[in-house]
C-alpha cells in the first residue's frame, strides 16, 4: 500500500480467517486498492479467505472451454469467474508445464482489472468494479450464482469492460 499499490492479486487463501489479515483487508479497501483473490482449488463450497472478506473479489476457475474447472471452490463469496489454465514454458520441474486453478484465474482478473486502472487513473475502485460486474457474460442462473459469481471473463466481456464507451 505504502507503493501506491491500486489493485492487488492474492492466489493464495485459508480456511480460518484472522482479524489481521480482516484488518489488512479493510485498510486496503479503505485507500480505494482492488483485492482480488483466488476461491480456492477444493470444491467445497466452504468460505476462503481472503476471497471470502467483504470487499474482496473471489474468483473462481473455468476450463478452457469456459464451463467451471472441476476443482474450483464456489459459494457466496465468488464473485466472478475466468480462465483457470495456463501453458507456462517453465513449469515446477523446469521443462514446460500446464496449470490449472483458482490461482491462474485470480491472477488474470488481477492483471484485466490493474490494465483498466492504469489507464483510467481518476477511476476509484467503486467505479471500476461496476463496470466490471457489468461487462461479465451471464452465465448459470441467471443473474448472480454461486459458480459463476456475476459472471464469467471471457474475450467478449474483456472487450467490453475495455471498451470507451463501455457498453
Amino acid at each position: 500500500l505504502r507503493h501506491g499499490a491500486r489493485v492487488i492479486s492474492m492466489s493464495w487463501g485459508t480456511a480460518t480467517q484472522s482479524r489481521f489479515m480482516r484488518a489488512a483487508v479493510d485498510e486496503a479497501v479503505a485507500r480505494d486498492v482492488i483485492l482480488v483473490a483466488a476461491a480456492g482449488n477444493e470444491p467445497t463450497g466452504k468460505p476462503v479467505y481472503p476471497a471470502a472478506f467483504p470487499g474482496v473479489i473471489g474468483v473462481a476457475a473455468l476450463t478452457e472451454d469456459g464451463s467451471v474447472w472441476k476443482n474450483s471452490n464456489f459459494g457466496r463469496f465468488v464473485d466472478v469467474a475466468a480462465p483457470g489454465t495456463a501453458r507456462l514454458p517453465v513449469g515446477y520441474h523446469g521443462g514446460p508445464g500446464r496449470y490449472a486453478g483458482t490461482s491462474v484465474s485470480c491472477a488474470v482478473v488481477a492483471h484485466v482489472l490493474a490494465r483498466y486502472r492504469g489507464n483510467n487513473p481518476a477511476a476509484s475502485a467503486a467505479e471500476t468494479l461496476s463496470r466490471f460486474r457489468r461487462s461479465l457474460t451471464d452465465c448459470g442462473e441467471v443473474g448472480w450464482d454461486p459458480f459463476f459469481g456475476a459472471g464469467r471473463l471471457d474475450n467478449a466481456a474483456l472487450a467490453r469492460f475495455l471498451r470507451a464507451d463501455g457498453k
